[in-house]
């Protein structure tokens, strides 16, 4: 019998507390798909999907169609308990939409926890039960991000992203000032998007060297294989790739030809949380770095991350957007930051 007998889909522009900025963009709101199943007894799964086409090819409104058209009631021909089947046929039905793949998948995972009272990080590990996240500056100028990292500071976050990429004079003169007043028991990430070219990269990356930076994220074109291995090869601050990693077969390949020092996994990008567990398995395997990172994303699909960061021993925790981005974020419950760290909080649902 079908196990499912009502699904919801929606999209919804929800609003960032501040405009953000970051190498290739500045948004002010984004478009997100929510999706809600719920079973016989009207307990409900759900889901979300944040697109960035500038990364992964995919549109708004190509993924609400295909999720219209294909996430019906008959789709849901299994237990819900059977949920590796799911992951296949997700995997399949939706291919080549990670950001579908992943909302489907979280609303089956969420639903199988609330039948089976097993909380998904014990499932996926229960390494913890709170972890440090980072908060990320966008770029501005030197005034703003100072005041912005101060602020940061005092509501407790311990590990600081600065964005780049748009000026390599300008960043190394940010950063510098930055680092003075971030403590050296902080972590300092820098992530540039893409933004530079191989040389910018090259003298940001000498600049910094014995300075207070932990890793830097994607400094080149995500296409530029050779050469992101070669600023791995010879910078001294660990290189992590992010853009690079559009899909679990890229993961693979970044890890096993040591093209960076690890990743950046996000489970818009991954096709969701049973892709993500493979690639951590593997990155672990090679004592690679494994980070889980975020989009602009309702606390929706942060909650799955979370579970996936609580539950796994991960090296570094980007989830910081949510209900710290979307005041307007229908998502009930899940994720929550406090004090620099985040946990899980009520039950999550959705208002749609």
């Amino acid at each position: 019998m079908n196990p499912i007998k009502n699904i919801q889909i929606a999209k919804k522009i929800l609003h960032f507390k501040t405009p953000f900025k970051i190498a290739y963009e500045e948004v002010d709101s984004c478009e997100i798909i929510f999706i809600k199943i719920i079973d016989k007894n009207d307990l409900s799964g759900v889901g979300s999907a944040s697109i960035d086409t500038e990364v992964t090819g995919e549109t708004v409104q190509a993924v609400f169609e295909e999720l219209n058209k294909k996430l019906t009631p008959d789709f849901f021909e299994f237990p819900i308990n059977e949920w590796y089947k799911y992951h296949e046929k997700i995997q399949k039905t939706f291919e080549k939409m990670p950001s579908a793949q992943s909302a489907v998948e979280e609303a089956v995972l969420n639903l199988w926890e609330k039948i089976t009272k097993i909380p998904l990080k014990d499932f996926f590990g229960n390494s913890r039960n709170e972890c440090d996240t980072m908060i990320t500056i966008p770029i501005g100028n030197e005034k703003e991000t100072i005041e912005d990292i101060k602020n940061r500071l005092n509501e407790g976050f311990k590990i600081i992203k600065l964005k780049c990429g748009l000026n390599i004079e300008e960043d190394i003169s940010r950063i510098k000032t930055a680092q003075k007043i971030i403590p050296e028991t902080h972590k300092i990430v820098l992530d540039a998007n893409q933004g530079y070219s191989l040389t910018d990269a090259e003298k940001l990356l000498s600049k910094l060297a014995n300075t207070h930076v932990d890793i830097i994220e994607q400094p080149i074109d995500a296409k530029d294989m050779e050469n992101l291995k070669h600023l791995h090869k010879t910078s001294k601050i660990p290189i992590v790739a992010d853009e690079s990693v559009v899909s679990p077969r890229d993961a693979c390949n970044i890890l096993l030809n040591d093209y960076a020092a690890g990743v950046n996994i996000k489970l818009m990008k991954c096709g969701g949380p049973i892709n993500f567990l493979q690639i951590f398995l593997l990155a672990k395997n090679l004592n690679k770095i494994m980070m889980i990172g975020c989009m602009y994303e309702s606390n929706t699909s942060i909650t799955m991350g979370t579970n996936l960061a609580l539950g796994l021993p991960l090296d570094y925790v980007d989830l910081d957007s949510g209900h710290l981005d979307f005041p307007d974020d229908p998502a009930i419950g899940g994720a929550q930051v406090h004090n620099g760290k985040i946990t899980l909080n009520k039950p999550l649902d959705l208002n749609l």
